[in-house]
C-alpha cells in the first residue's frame, strides 16, 4: 500500500493518473445502495406525478422535496 501511495504521489501530475485519482472510489455495497435509493426516489416521484396527472385538479397538492423531509417546525 505504501509503495502504491508513493507511486501515486510521484506521478500525480501525469494526466492518466490524475484522471483515475479524481474518481470517487466507494465500496461496492455503498455504491449499490445509493443506486437503489436513486431508483426508489425516481419511482416515488414518477408515481406522484402520475397520480397528480390522473386525479381531479387540486385534489393532490404539490409538495416540494425540501418540505417533505421537514419533521417539525420549531417556534
Amino acid at each position: 500500500m505504501n509503495y502504491n501511495q508513493k507511486l501515486k504521489e510521484k506521478f500525480q501530475y501525469h494526466p492518466q493518473i490524475r484522471r483515475i485519482a479524481q474518481h470517487r472510489h466507494l465500496p461496492k455495497s455503498i455504491f449499490c445502495q445509493i443506486k437503489e435509493q436513486r431508483i426508489m426516489r425516481e419511482a416515488r416521484r414518477r408515481k406522484e406525478l402520475n397520480r397528480r396527472k390522473h386525479s381531479k385538479p387540486g385534489s393532490v397538492p404539490l409538495v416540494s422535496e425540501r418540505k417533505k423531509h421537514i419533521v417539525a417546525v420549531v417556534k
